[in-house]
């Protein structure tokens, strides 16, 4: 990080809790880029999950710890015994080799903190580097890779939670996880989710093979998501092709905030409200900058992963604003701001300017809805 990002960054965030960069983190902000305030939170490492901690509007945010003994119980079945499970399958729907696997286990060899960060980061490198020039001795399989990324000006260690593997001769990023897959289905957005943190780890492998004047493509557009059949922990490997993920999040790394821009934006005095203050004065902080900066509040992923969520729900239903009914209802309210405008226009008011298709489908709506009312046919 330069001397003036690392400067403004520093005071934006103040004393308030900070957020150690992660994928998770880069997946959690490609889902929120269109937000004012989550940009400017990214920009300033500042933690949002726990800035409404203690108040009304505290959010359920992190890992169900019964989710999180599931998801090491599988890990710790797949890699048990020498990585066999793990193995097995890889050979069975990823064409890996039948004999000379050569696996780097770097999460055991090295220490934990950020000395052991930096340590599998340089190991990890030379690893990559290894691959890329097809030497005879380099890993098909590796575990705990840690690759660096500057992203809004900050060089961070991202550790990969699962491993990466070569099968076809292209280098392929896996994720583990531990949840359901039943009768040829999961869970669309956590699914979603495991695919857009695969990009981000593909992305990142890319450029630090390009920063050492390699061939970027030696990694696959194609990621394998490791999940557990139904209830039990036989796993199975779904492989998805994920360029357009790819494309997405290195757009967003392009135009990752600049936290000397934002505040030239929105002010001097912009600040993340400190830990040590107490809730209401917290809230009544948070409500200033919300204010200043603005928000895009969107049920179907604000409310998933974002602290704020409750805080912006209740201003937007403060507001009366369009956002509550989802983002369903709000494609097709352009140019409405106020869920009381749109009650307005399906009464026959006049619209406004950008308002005609609006009123339109509001209109045809309200006059189904009357006749339904009235007891006629639709």
């Amino acid at each position: 990080m330069t001397d003036r990002v690392e400067r403004v960054a520093s005071s934006l965030l103040g004393s308030a809790p900070s957020k150690t960069p992660s994928v998770r983190a880069l997946s959690s902000y490609a889902s929120h880029s269109d937000c004012a305030t989550a940009s400017l939170a990214f920009a300033a490492r500042a933690d949002l999950d726990r800035m409404c901690t203690g108040t009304d509007y505290e959010s359920p945010i992190g890992q169900d710890p019964q989710a999180f003994q599931r998801g090491q119980t599988f890990e710790a079945m797949l890699k048990g015994n020498g990585y066999g499970a793990l193995l097995d399958l890889l050979r069975e729907e990823a064409s890996f080799p039948p004999t000379a696997v050569r696996i780097e286990d770097l999460r055991t060899r090295y220490p934990r903190g950020t000395g052991g960060l930096k340590l599998r980061a340089r190991e990890t490198r030379r690893l990559l580097q290894a691959i890329a020039n097809g030497e005879d001795e380099a890993p098909n399989l590796i575990d705990g890779a840690v690759i660096t990324g500057n992203v809004a000006g900050e060089v961070a260690y991202y550790e990969a939670d699962s491993l990466a593997a070569i099968a076809g001769g292209k280098l392929h990023v896996g994720e583990i996880k531990s949840f359901a897959y039943t009768d040829g289905r999961c869970d669309p957005e956590k699914f979603g989710a495991a695919c857009d943190q695969a990009a981000w780890y593909i992305l990142l492998c890319r450029r630090a093979l390009q920063d050492m004047g390699l061939d970027p493509h030696v990694v696959s557009d194609e990621a394998f998501i490791i999940l557990p059949v139904g209830v039990g922990l036989t796993p199975t490997l779904l492989r998805q092709n994920i360029a357009g993920k790819i494309r997405r999040a290195q757009t967003l790394l392009e135009t990752a905030p600049d936290p000397a821009e934002l505040l030239a934006l929105h002010g001097p005095d912009l600040q993340f409200p400190g830990k040590e203050l107490d809730p209401q004065a917290r809230l009544d902080v948070l409500e200033r900058l919300l204010d200043a900066v603005g928000t895009t509040y969107r049920p179907d992923s604000c409310l998933r992963d974002c602290g704020l969520a409750q805080l912006c729900r209740a201003r937007a239903h403060d507001r009366s604003l369009p956002q509550l009914c989802g983002s369903q209802v709000l494609r097709n309210l352009p140019g409405v701001g106020t869920l009381g405008r749109a009650a307005e226009l399906a009464a026959g008011a006049a619209p406004g300017i950008g308002e005609d298709h609006a009123a339109r489908a509001l209109r045809q709506a309200s006059t189904v809805y009357d006749r339904v009312l009235a007891g006629g046919a639709l």
